[in-house]
């Protein structure tokens, strides 16, 4: 009986998409509409996410982790450019640590959990203001050997993985800050 509905149903359901399809907008694009400027201005005169998004100078601790969290910022805000003209502040700070999780009979450590911990602040350059702030964790996994260099290499890896998620995350909370209309 139900297959019988089945092309009403996804009649219904291609309406709907086509009904929504003008009802968002994506957050990283620029609006083509009458009144937008080449830089990528909305039509309120307002900068757009992605020009606000280059204005943002990123501050982080001098730690390995640190600097890799800071370019993976940059890279996603300019291209890996740095801001030349930062209307925001970004001031992150980072917390690590690592746990044993599964343990061998000889006692070792068969596999780590890596924590990131990063708190941020978002601060107008201009009057100083705290516009918005947070905080993001990742949590990775690694699995130990009895190889030194594996460890190590296994441990690097763990943090460029974590850095990577903190990063996008705080990228896209800045995002969606500044698509509000902040």
């Amino acid at each position: 009986m139900w297959l019988s509905d089945l092309p009403l149903r996804r009649f219904a359901a291609v309406l709907a998409m086509l009904a929504l399809a003008g009802c968002f907008r994506p957050m990283y694009g620029q609006l083509n509409s009458p009144g937008d400027s080449a830089s990528g201005a909305q039509p309120n005169g307002s900068p757009s996410v992605v020009e606000r998004l280059r204005r943002v100078d990123v501050s982080v601790d001098d730690s390995r982790i640190g600097q890799k969290v800071r370019n993976d910022l940059i890279y996603a805000f300019n291209g890996g450019t740095a801001a030349t003209d930062s209307g925001y502040k970004l001031t992150i700070s980072l917390r690590q640590s690592s746990e044993d999780v599964i343990l061998q009979r000889s006692g070792e450590a068969g596999t780590k959990f890596y924590e990131l911990r990063a708190n941020f602040t978002l601060i107008d350059a201009n009057t100083g203001r705290v516009l918005h702030g947070g905080s993001a964790v990742s949590r990775t996994s690694y699995d130990r050997s009895d190889q030194i260099f594996a460890n190590q290499r296994a441990a690097l890896d763990a943090e460029d993985r974590a850095a990577r998620v903190i990063a996008g995350t705080i990228r896209t909370r800045i995002a969606a800050y500044f698509a509000v209309g902040q």
